[in-house]
Order: C-alpha cells, then structure tokens, then sequence
C-alpha cells in the first residue's frame, strides 16, 4: 500500500464521520445535500484505496522517469 492509498483511506473515513455526525437533520434538505454529498466524495477516495491510483500515480512516473 502505497502513500496515496493510505491518504485516501483516512479522507474517506474523516468524511463518513463527518457525515454521520453534522449532517443528520434530514428536514433540512442542504443537510440532505451535504450528506450526501460527502458520502460521494468518501465513496470515491475509498475506490482509490482499493484499487489504487493507476496511471495517475505520481510513485509510477518517478520511477520511469
């Protein structure tokens, strides 16, 4: 595992939390909306833990370089 990985394992658990602990009104449609809306944002960087950065790492284009 790799630096980036481990990054954006943390951002997407520092994101769930924060979902689940400011943004639990659901009356409020913004707090609907920013709820889900840091649920998309972890989703994406846990992807990025699981299958890696790919082409876009920056460890990659050091190496060939």
């Amino acid at each position: 595992m790799n630096g980036l990985q481990t990054y954006a394992e943390f951002l997407g658990r520092v994101l769930i939390a924060a979902a689940l602990l400011f943004h639990l009104d659901f009356a409020q449609q913004m707090q609907m909306i920013m709820f889900l809306k840091n649920f998309a944002i972890a989703g994406g960087f846990l992807v990025i833990f699981a299958y890696g950065p790919g082409p876009i790492s920056l460890d990659r284009r050091k190496a060939s370089a």
